[in-house]
């Protein structure tokens, strides 16, 4: 669609503007809202600064400076502005403006839905002009309208009627619920994002009952909106995802906010972490079990591995944590399952893995309190028990480092300080962390042992050195769940 076009190149020509280097003033995330233009009953709203004096484009160009070949990234970014007919000095940089939106309306009847894009330039006819140079590619015309400050940009001139306030109407930047939810994503990101779901599930009417049914089974029929946003910080890079109402929990799976117990047992060389609260898995589980999809795969996945699903999901009741650390020749692999039943906990885990050695061709032995599967190439899984927690892992040593003695990954420095630098708080419904410095040289090391490494382009192993760290996590406050990842970047 020629419409989608124009928004796509703006945006891209914003990339471009804001890592060239191009102003140094520093311009707040505040001015005029698109929304305002626009009538409310939007589907999807997206919005993205599009000043490159912001500073978020200025915060965007130290980050891409920080990889060694920030630029060429740049070059490669004007080159795909060049292929589409389009020279960036004279045609895109005027065209831009401060703020550039998408919105999606539901379409009257049985019409599909609108697409409507904005911009506010400072002189509209370079926008229109850029429209009309990519249109010379071919496809249906796109047409513009001017509107005040903004330029509008759609298929056709209904499709942008329909998306306009009327003269004495309302405006979708007074819709309360639209406003409402706007609030809950932060005004100073790079680019937010709203939906309604349960307004476009409504707008599919009964034209395709089984979608209708299984995104009913996420609940995202009971959401009052989901959102995202990005933004570029000091230290790295923030997205994130959100959703509000009554289905938000069973999105997300999320439960109530903890800090993870068996953190407290990790080795501080871990390189990675996960946990999570089982139970919310669980209850996502036993809310599909009415859907026939669900039903289906679950009676082909017990025939292929000869486990019942019931057994296996009891194994994922409390807090499940996993951990990867340095070890030759693979890393040491290690997953916690915390029940208050260790004992049945133990047994369904046997059966389990019991189950898939004998589908595999494993060999299944026992030393004391740990069954050990062996499988063709050296690769095993030992299971155990240890003060009311199963541990299955790959490395029997992990037995021993998992005692309360020792240093622990929760009290490392690097560990801390990526989570303080992440802005994680103390208590989560999920807690993913990677350090990519370890990660990173273990990936390469790994390849130079194995003879590898010359098929690693080298641009990729140098533009992989400033990934610091990953840390993701997901918080809830009454019926607002939302998910957030951090990428620290030195």
């Amino acid at each position: 669609m020629q419409a989608m076009r124009g928004v796509y190149v703006a945006l891209l020509a914003a990339l471009v503007l804001a890592a060239s280097g191009c102003g140094s003033s520093s311009v707040g995330a505040g001015g005029p809202s698109p929304a305002e233009q626009l009538k409310p009953g939007a589907l999807v709203y997206w919005e993205a600064v599009t000043d490159p004096d912001s500073d978020q484009w200025q915060q965007v160009e130290d980050l891409l400076n920080r990889f060694p070949d920030g630029d060429q990234l740049v070059e490669r970014l004007r080159q795909e502005i060049t292929k589409e007919g389009v020279d960036w000095e004279t045609d895109v940089k005027p065209a831009l403006g401060d703020t550039t939106a998408a919105v999606v309306y539901p379409g009257a009847g049985t019409q599909e839905p609108t697409l409507v894009g904005l911009t506010n330039p400072a002189d509209p006819d370079k926008t229109i002009a850029l429209v009309s140079k990519l249109d010379q590619g071919g496809g249906d015309p796109t047409v513009t309208r001017v509107v005040g400050d903004w330029v509008l940009l759609s298929k056709s001139q209904a499709a942008i009627d329909a998306a306009l306030k009327s003269e004495n109407g309302s405006a979708l930047a007074d819709d309360e619920a639209f406003t409402a939810a706007m609030d809950k994503l932060p005004d100073d990101a790079l680019t937010r994002l709203y939906a309604d779901p349960a307004g476009a599930l409504e707008a599919l009417g009964d034209a395709q009952p089984e979608v209708k049914s299984v995104f009913g089974t996420l609940g995202l029929d009971k959401l009052d909106f989901a959102g995202a946003w990005a933004k570029a910080k000091d230290s790295g890079a923030e997205v994130a995802f959100t959703a509000a109402g009554e289905g938000a929990a069973r999105l997300l799976g999320t439960g109530e906010p903890y800090a993870s117990a068996l953190l407290e047992r990790v080795p501080a060389d871990a390189f990675a972490f996960l946990s999570f609260q089982g139970g919310g898995a669980t209850r996502q589980i036993e809310q599909l079990k009415d859907n026939p999809l669900y039903a289906m795969g679950v009676q082909q996945f017990e025939r292929e591995l000869g486990v019942k699903v019931e057994e296996l999901v009891s194994l994922f009741d409390g807090e499940v944590a996993f951990y990867a650390r340095t070890a030759v020749p693979i890393p040491e692999l290690t997953l916690l399952l915390a029940s208050d039943n260790a004992e049945q906990a133990r047994a369904s885990a046997e059966n389990v893995l019991r189950a898939f050695a004998e589908r595999e061709g494993g060999q299944v032995t026992e030393e004391g309190n740990v069954t050990t599967a062996a499988f063709d190439g050296g690769f095993t899984v030992n299971l155990g028990s240890l003060e009311g927690v199963v541990v299955l892992t790959t490395s029997k040593r992990a037995f021993d480092d998992l005692g309360t003695s020792g240093d622990k990954l929760g009290d490392s420095e690097r560990f801390r300080s990526a989570l303080d630098g992440a802005g994680t708080p103390d208590e989560y419904t999920g807690l993913a962390y990677v350090d990519l410095s370890e990660a990173v040289a273990l990936i390469q090391g790994y390849l130079g042992f194995s003879g590898q490494s010359d098929q690693v382009p080298p641009e990729l192993g140098r533009n992989l050195e400033p990934l610091k760290s990953f840390v993701a996590w997901g918080t809830v406050d009454g019926d607002l769940a939302t998910a957030q990842a951090f990428l620290e970047i030195d």
